[in-house]
């Protein structure tokens, strides 16, 4: 697996006359990218791609990680030489003219350390490798997803049945990142949105000492993380008996984004998937309410390629997982937003998180 993996940056390195591809890790800025070409999970590192070889330097916290993460690579210890130095000299040694990084995720400090100890070498930039070469997933990485989504779903279920009138989205929030690793999340896939009442009615509130009550939606986006690999759910619930108002905004998301899973399939554009949402809000009515795209790649980040938006004219590949999640946004109201997990095959999707129902969850 890996090594398909490197085999496709060293595809590129021939394409563009490269003899070396680096990936500067600082405080996990590396990541996932040093985790998806060589199994090291650290946060501070640095990965040289060569015609041949992988060379991982990182220092005497992460020796013994590298062997069990990563058998496949030469360890440069840090320490016994400096990094500037075991660039300049592996470059020399090689016989280097040319090197690439990702210019996204990349930082200033890093680029200006090569271009220093590179002299005579010229350095070119791929912005967004890193992930355009995530974006069709291999088998166990689709089951990864999968699997964190059901931690994801079980810890959902339980946490439903705690909740109580009077409680601050804090909280809420706070007690389902409990029960996520509770179930067996490796971590949190990003920070927990608990939204209610107006404060749904922005897209990506943080939870707030606001108390929950009756009569108000109140929307969770959530997400575990299971071997590296991120779910991302959104379902939105009433407290008590709504309004026909709340109601109708909750049955127009509902409608879209089933029109949006059903349509999801590999094959269609970006913008073609986002207009089938995008036009269910319009016959509600809703069309000026929805803020947002319809969705985005997932994997090893939680926002990864492909993007379903208007902007989007590329078809989404068979193999990617991408997000459906139409929303509608009313401010002094509320909001609603419903998201599921999709990975896209050329006769459909398989959505990845459907043991969380999408019919109106009342509490």
């Amino acid at each position: 697996m890996i090594q398909s993996r490197l085999a496709r940056v060293r595809r590129l390195m021939h394409t563009e006359r490269a003899d070396a591809f680096f990936v500067f890790n600082n405080e996990e800025s590396g990541q996932p990218g040093t985790r998806y070409l060589s199994g090291f999970s650290g946060s501070a590192s640095v990965l040289a791609v060569t015609r041949r070889i992988c060379f991982l330097m990182t220092d005497g916290r992460y020796f013994e990680q590298v062997a069990l993460e990563a058998p496949g690579v030469i360890l440069v210890r840090l320490g016994e030489q400096p990094v500037g130095e075991w660039i300049s000299n592996l470059a020399k040694k090689e016989h280097w003219k040319r090197v690439l990084v990702d210019g996204i995720v990349t930082s200033a400090a890093d680029f200006a350390l090569l271009k220093k100890r590179l002299r005579g070498v010229n350095i070119s930039v791929a912005p967004g490798f890193l992930q355009q070469i995530r974006t069709v997933k291999e088998t166990d990485e689709v089951k990864n997803i999968g699997r964190a989504a059901k931690i994801a779903a079980g810890a959902f279920h339980k946490f439903l049945k705690t909740i109580k009138i009077g409680e601050t989205e804090k909280l809420l929030a706070a007690r389902l990142d409990f029960f996520m690793k509770e179930c067996g999340a490796e971590r949190i896939a990003f920070d927990t949105i608990v939204a209610s009442g107006a404060n749904g009615a922005r897209p990506h509130a943080q939870p707030t000492d606001k108390k929950i009550k009756k009569g108000e939606f109140i929307t969770f986006d959530f997400g575990a993380v299971y071997h590296g690999y991120a779910c991302d759910i959104t379902r939105t619930a009433a407290l008590g008996r709504i309004s026909p108002a709340l109601r109708s905004l909750y049955e127009a998301v509902r409608a879209a984004q089933r029109a949006g899973c059903l349509a999801a399939r590999a094959g269609i554009t970006g913008a073609a998937l986002d207009e089938v949402c995008r036009a269910v809000l319009r016959e509600h009515g809703y069309e000026d309410y929805f803020l947002h795209s319809t969705g985005h790649g997932l994997g090893m980040e939680v926002h990864e390629l492909p993007i379903v938006s208007r902007a989007n004219s590329k078809k989404l590949p068979a193999g990617s997982v991408i997000t459906c999640e139409p929303g509608v946004y009313v401010a002094g109201l509320g909001g609603v937003r419903i998201e599921d997990d999709l990975a896209l095959t050329k006769t459909g999707a398989k959505n990845l998180t459907r043991m969380i129902t999408t019919d109106l969850i009342t509490i």
